[in-house]
């Protein structure tokens, strides 16, 4: 099951990139959610893990469907649109290292070692993987930011989720965070989105890539992960997300054309490196961001 959930994962950058020769972000992002949402409501409802929300808790469902979905889908989808899937992929793979500085921040979790080399490791990666022979290459600054605002808004969301998990599961808070998040997305698809929309014409095949998004990204890798945990623990369990961007980027090249060459390859690896070696020996800051698949 966790296998299944990275390949959909890192197929969703990819899934990105064929969605937009159809469809703007907003688009997309709008209904992949309008698919995800019921689906997550529905097997929460027939497992019976959907807890009742509280009306004390509104504000901060409220707050964390800012950060997730609204703030990070507009980074993510709207960074794609000018970097490869494969370097966006690496970038959202540094999640994790920057948790530990927002949990030390927020929470006085303490830091280790580990985590200072381990960001150090994975920046030397990323910065390998941007540069090219000295230049930017076809990766322009604006993406990038784009990009990180997404890093950003998931260390917001994990500050708010830290409170949301003392009283409601996963499944719970990712199911109404989506729910508030369509309603985000709704009034901005309106304003940008909903003329170029309706007077488009699609076929049924320019609505697969969304298709997919939805329900394998949003809905079943989510399931399948969560389901993985409880068989193989947290620890074990999170160190699969770190293969997101080599799936990514080895399906990137038959599916989108794109281009592998060593220097790429050497800045994944070495990001890559420097995710497993910030987690080795249990980083306690970590735990903030692993903590929503604890339940």
């Amino acid at each position: 099951m966790l296998i299944v959930a990275m390949v959909f994962w890192g197929m969703s950058f990819i899934w990105y990139k064929q969605a937009y020769p159809e469809f703007k972000p907003i688009t997309v992002i709008l209904f992949r959610l309008l698919l995800s949402f019921p689906l997550l409501i529905g097997f929460s409802k027939l497992i019976k893990r959907l807890n009742k929300l509280k009306r004390k808790d509104i504000k901060l469902f409220l707050l964390i469907a800012l950060f997730e979905p609204f703030l990070y889908f507009i980074g993510e989808s709207h960074g794609l649109l000018y970097v490869s899937s494969t370097l966006a992929s690496v970038l959202i793979a540094t999640v994790p290292l920057f948790a530990p500085f927002f949990g030390y921040y927020f929470y006085k979790e303490k830091l280790s070692v580990n985590n200072y080399l381990g960001i150090l490791i994975s920046f030397a990666g990323v910065v390998t993987i941007v540069y090219v022979d000295g230049k930017m290459g076809n990766a322009p600054w604006y993406g990038i930011l784009l990009i990180m605002l997404a890093v950003l808004s998931t260390q917001g969301y994990a500050i708010v989720l830290k409170k949301l998990l003392e009283n409601y599961n996963a499944l719970t808070i990712v199911s109404y965070q989506n729910l508030i998040g369509t309603f985000y997305f709704i009034p901005v698809f309106m304003a940008f989105d909903f003329k170029g929309f309706i007077d488009s014409t699609y076929t049924w095949k320019d609505f697969m890539p969304v298709f997919y998004l939805s329900f394998f990204a949003s809905t079943v890798a989510f399931i399948f992960f969560v389901q993985g945990i409880k068989k193989l623990g947290i620890s074990k369990a999170i160190v699969f997300t770190n293969f997101i961007p080599i799936v990514t980027a080895i399906l990137a090249i038959p599916l989108l054309g794109e281009n592998l060459t060593f220097v790429k390859l050497l800045g994944i690896l070495i990001t890559i490196s420097g995710l497993l070696f910030s987690q080795a020996g249990g980083i306690s800051g970590f735990r903030m961001y692993t903590r929503l698949r604890k339940r």
